[in-house]
């Protein structure tokens, strides 16, 4: 099947691309088209033929700093798959050879959802908190229900933009935030889900459909003391995590625990036990995403997307079959189209962190206190510096 890629403007109307005829046809050399499943944004990057004998200006629907573009890519009579909308924010002009190279992020993201402010939450549930952001920013809320009535006991925003509050407290319950199609998305990792909250279809990979490929796995990457390839084929996950939070009922000390010794601590106490074991289950399930890496390329399939489980069959046996693709590249040229991809470990064990959440027996953690005092909010938000983990010594 012959590959294209046809590249339209905000109005719908196209403005050509290869393999096609339009104002664009004879000066695109490359489209790139990268899918984050983290809190990256998505983006696309185009390089433009700018040789002598064209005149600036004068060629309908040239891509500038400020406008809106959507990309189709598949194959004549095969899978055709839309991406976008793009923010093109970034120009680029050099020589020799003389290029114009264009680059666009996703378009979804309100100025304001990038501006600092500085806001306290106190006894509400995480999806009245991702509401309220998501409201004064122009968005809806789509929070996955699991993660909705998790009650946040007190939460700070301090001079931190909307984006990075509602990722870090998304990343908090192992979650991502991203604004998609006009709605605040907030979803789990590794759930197999879109973030618009769509199931996706696993991918299936086996050597043979690779041009290259890359296994990587670091014992130093796993919680708690280092293991070793052998330990994780038996079961083995190396360490555990422990985090530790204050009963005000008590004035006690008390710590939450995950996985086996040795223990990797989270340096900063945390609220209730709720909170600890979110902590914790979060943090053990990166580092068991973490420990291992796989990226490939392949022949161009427009239908990867980041977030699909991706099972390999074929590959050495110590290799593990099930992945989570946490990025995708789409790249189309003159050599034709090719699809290229990292993945983390994704483990059927892995904590549901959402489900583990307020069902701690002392503390009653799954509900609203309405009689619980405020918190002295004066003092700076924790922030993104407060989450640093004590690493293990090598």
């Amino acid at each position: 099947m012959q590959p294209f890629v046809e590249i339209f403007g905000g109005s719908g109307a196209s403005l050509g691309g290869i393999g096609l005829s339009g104002g664009l046809s004879d000066r695109i050399l490359s489209v790139e088209i990268t899918d984050e499943a983290e809190d990256k944004s998505d983006r696309v990057s185009i390089e433009l033929d700018d040789r002598a004998g064209f005149d600036d200006g004068a060629v309908l629907g040239m891509p500038v700093v400020g406008s809106v573009l959507t990309i189709a890519l598949g194959y004549v009579g095969g899978p055709v798959v839309t991406f976008g909308p793009y923010l093109i924010d970034e120009l680029t002009v050099s020589s020799p050879p003389r290029l114009i190279s264009v680059t666009g992020r996703a378009a979804a993201m309100s100025k304001s959802y990038r501006s600092p402010r500085t806001q306290s939450y106190h006894q509400k549930t995480l999806g009245t908190i991702m509401q309220e952001v998501a409201g004064r920013n122009g968005y809806s809320a789509a929070v996955d229900p699991g993660l909705s009535g998790v009650v946040i006991r007190h939460i700070d925003q301090h001079n931190e933009s909307d984006m990075a509050f509602a990722t870090r407290l998304a990343s908090m319950h192992d979650a991502v935030a991203r604004p998609v199609a006009g709605r605040l998305v907030v979803s789990r990792r590794g759930a197999g889900k879109s973030v618009s909250g769509l199931s996706i279809a696993s991918v299936g990979l086996t050597e043979g459909d690779c041009t290259n490929w890359t296994f990587n796995y670091s014992a130093r990457e796993e919680a708690g003391e280092a293991g070793g390839l052998e330990g994780s084929e038996s079961g083995s996950t190396g360490g555990g995590v422990r985090a530790y939070w204050h009963d005000v009922r008590t004035g006690e000390k008390k710590e939450v625990t995950t996985g086996s010794e040795p223990y990797q601590e989270l340096r900063y106490p945390f609220h209730n036990e709720a909170e600890a074991k979110a902590a914790v289950d979060a943090k053990k399930n990166e580092s068991d995403r973490g420990k291992a890496a796989f990226s490939w390329e392949m022949v161009g399939d427009p239908t990867v997307q980041a977030e699909s489980p991706l099972i390999l069959a074929g590959f050495r046996p110590y290799i593990p079959a099930l992945w989570r693709i946490k990025s995708v590249m789409h790249r189309i040229d003159g050599s034709g189209f090719t699809t290229s991809g990292d993945a983390d470990l994704f483990e059927e064990k892995q904590q549901d962190v959402a489900s583990n959440v307020g069902k701690t027996k002392p503390t009653d953690d799954d509900k609203i206190d309405e009689d619980a005092p405020p918190e002295n909010v004066s003092s700076p938000a924790v922030g993104d510096d407060d989450l640093i983990i004590d690493l293990p010594s090598e």
